[in-house]
């Protein structure tokens, strides 16, 4: 099964049915394309974190540019867990729909862990077309929550402190520091997470957003402060460029090519670790025991990276 535990399409129909239905779609799927009946229906399901649901986001493009026709009357079907992610979302026909009938079906889950993930996704589903990064397509980028934000000329900067493994974290203490030197520093600020990952500092949205209201008011933000977390990739999508702060993990791997990314490294020899070969094996669990990962990026560190990215204009 894989990795969050979610029976697949094919699982959920037990394990008789499931090998039958299989083989019979896979022969329809030869009969229309030796004989070029009729459309191509394929579904493509995720079911994952936010952050690896975003991280999917270019394949639905690339798969209509590299195998599908839409004069034929091909259709995209996803499962998913944030349906809010493919609102208007040209290329995808139909979003969770239960009694869709596959001609393909793709789990986009499960993937390598050390390779870069639309490389991962361009290789097994031979996409040639893989070059497009994670965009959304709101026709409006509205929320009431946009009412709350103080008001000014000063960029404002949203921070979220949330992750999930503890050794992605950067201490809260220093989170709290960091909002406040921001604030003194005039800059508007906003904090946005769930329960619990709150900040000392702005005005606080932390448990009170879903994706989509978390999708405006990042959109909102000339800047983004994060871990490597799925808010992380939700400003990405949403256009607003990332100060990304980074220690298990390694960003080439979890974001391509993104200049709006902007990457502080714990700067520790074992950085990345989970995305090396024979480092960590268990997620989130350092193999070496620090306790403090992420404690060596300095406050000072990610100010002047604001400031540089975000400057104010006095």
């Amino acid at each position: 099964m894989p990795e969050s535990g979610e029976p697949t399409y094919y699982e959920r129909m037990g394990p008789v049915k499931g090998r039958l239905m299989k083989a019979y779609h896979v022969m329809r799927l030869v009969y229309k394309a030796m004989f070029n009946k009729g459309p191509l229906v394929v579904l493509l399901e995720i079911k994952w974190r936010l952050g690896d649901e975003i991280m999917a986001l270019p394949v639905y493009d690339a798969l209509w540019k590299s195998h599908l026709d839409g004069e034929r009357g091909d259709r995209v079907a996803v499962w998913c867990n944030y349906p809010e992610l493919l609102e208007n979302n040209p290329h995808v026909d139909s979003v969770n729909d239960k009694k869709i009938d596959p001609d393909v079906y793709v789990l986009l889950r499960g993937t390598d862990r050390f390779t870069n993930r639309q490389d991962y996704y361009e290789d097994h589903m031979k996409l040639e077309f893989m070059s497009g990064r994670p965009a959304l397509y709101f026709e409006n980028w509205d929320s009431p929550l946009l009412e709350e934000i103080s008001t000014g000329d000063t960029p404002l900067i949203a921070l979220n402190r949330g992750a999930t493994w503890d050794t992605k974290q950067w201490p809260k203490e220093n989170w709290n520091a960091l909002g406040q030197a921001l604030e003194l520093r005039g800059y508007r600020v906003i904090v946005l997470g769930q329960d619990g990952e709150t900040i000392d500092a702005g005005t606080s949205f932390v448990a009170r957003t879903d994706v989509r209201d978390a999708a405006v008011l990042l959109h909102e933000a000339a800047l983004t402060v994060a871990h490597d977390s799925g808010l992380m990739h939700l400003s990405l999508a949403a256009g607003t460029p990332v100060v990304a702060l980074f220690g298990p993990t390694e960003p080439r791997i979890v974001v391509k090519n993104d200049p709006r990314l902007h990457s502080i490294r714990n700067g520790r020899e074992c950085q990345g670790c989970w995305n090396r070969e024979g480092a960590m094996e268990r997620p989130g669990v350092c193999p070496l025991k620090i306790s403090d990962c992420m404690s060596t990026i300095s406050l000072e560190s990610i100010v002047e990276t604001v400031e540089k990215l975000a400057p104010i204009n006095r």
